[in-house]
């Protein structure tokens, strides 16, 4: 396990986890916090053993969003305290940005509260698992402020624009069922079996080759923003990559002797 304060990070069977680690604040936003996280997340990327990313919350919350105190300091004081402010929000994009853009499987196991930039942060990720006891708010709103950490254009194409709007426009929270009847959260399970229920859905990812997911992932992101011709011109170069790989030799072999195959990134 690495050595940071706010987070803890560790890896095992092909599978890193990020765990923002301030339970008794529920695990708010800081600069040192943003900074580790990005650290993590980078060598994640980085380490060809590890296949699957998941970030989640110490303790009952999940990541309670901006630190109200904080915040309320920033909002009476003069110049450079809202500097320092717009210098957060900052950070706070770019690791969306490094987490919208991460080339592996991203997991957010929310086993808690996930308010504001919390909720931004899950929203980052490729699945979302929710303890029963989650719950999910965009309170930007409530402050007298809006989403500006990704929240906005990831939401609609999460949920669709309606519910996206009704959340946001709110402010309300939404419990774990109700996460799950909009297409939020992929799965509820019980709080205590979270963490297993995380492990046993990335093993499936873990279980693909890795060249094969990263492009199929990239494709789909991308996708989005393309026509479908362009969609087909992306991808054709890739494939013939792919083609040439070990693993897509495996994969074949795998097939033809009716077994599992045993993919090496390569």
């Amino acid at each position: 396990m690495s050595d940071y304060r706010e987070i803890l990070y560790e890896v095992e069977e092909q599978i890193a986890t990020i765990t923002f680690n301030r339970p008794e604040q529920r695990n708010p936003i800081s600069v040192e916090m943003l900074g580790e996280v990005t650290s993590a997340a980078r060598a994640a990327q980085q380490d060809d053993a590890v296949r699957v990313l998941v970030i989640t919350g110490a303790g009952r919350a999940f990541c309670a969003g901006g630190d109200v105190k904080s915040m309320a300091q920033v909002a009476s004081a003069g110049g450079g305290a809202l500097s320092a402010r717009q210098e957060q929000v900052g950070l706070i994009q770019e690791t969306q940005v490094l987490l919208r853009r991460f080339p592996k499987v991203l997991i957010a196991a929310v086993n808690g509260a996930a308010y504001g930039a919390g909720l931004d942060l899950a929203c980052a990720a490729d699945f979302r698992l929710a303890a029963d006891t989650a719950r999910f708010c965009e309170v930007y709103v409530r402050l007298g402020l809006a989403p500006g950490g990704g929240g906005a254009w990831l939401l609609p194409r999460i949920v669709g624009l309606t519910h996206a709007l009704d959340m946001i426009l709110s402010g309300e929270p939404i419990d774990a069922n109700t996460a799950l009847s909009i297409g939020l959260v992929s799965r509820v399970v019980p709080a205590d079996q979270l963490r297993a229920a995380t492990r046993e859905f990335a093993r499936r990812f873990a279980l693909s080759a890795p060249g094969g997911v990263q492009v199929a992932k990239r494709t789909v992101l991308r996708g989005l923003e393309m026509s479908f011709e362009a969609s087909l011109d992306f991808i054709r170069p890739q494939l013939g990559v792919l083609r040439q790989t070990e693993d897509h030799k495996e994969g074949l072999r795998a097939l033809q002797e009716r077994r599992l195959p045993r993919f090496q990134g390569r």
